[in-house]
């Protein structure tokens, strides 16, 4: 499980990269139309998944592999991709774009579920030593 925990950990730093950015150029240009996107690249793409690193460094161990491989891929891709499908959607509504965003979030949501499963019905999560 360190694995994961490395990689949503290193993907979290470069979405909190990104999310600076996009704050640095909002401010900036006095234009926060993209505030909705910078908000969700920060909350979902860095805060999120440097917690699901976190979780997946301290609980070592888990007994349901893979719904944890699953989790860690749903919400590398969904954590992702969501924030930026909404960047994409609010500069161009269109049927393309919204099926899009939806999609992303569908998959986000999916990797939610699966921590959520984990958290709850994992035997070895909290298990005493």
């Amino acid at each position: 499980m360190s694995n994961y925990a490395k990689w949503l950990i290193r993907i979290s730093a470069v979405y909190s990269l990104i999310g600076a950015m996009i704050g640095s150029d909002l401010a900036g240009r006095k234009d926060y139309s993209m505030v909705p996107g910078h908000a969700h690249i920060l909350v979902v793409g860095w805060l999120t998944l440097f917690a699901y690193g976190i979780f997946y460094y301290v609980f070592k161990e888990v007994s349901m592999k893979r719904t944890a491989k699953l989790h860690a891929w749903t919400s590398l891709i969904g954590g992702g991709l969501m924030p930026l499908s909404m960047l994409i959607y609010y500069k161009n509504e269109t049927t393309l774009t919204t099926i899009l965003f939806i999609s992303t979030a569908s998959i986000l949501l999916l990797g939610i579920i699966l921590f959520t499963t984990l958290v709850f019905f994992d035997k070895k999560v909290f298990a005493r030593n």
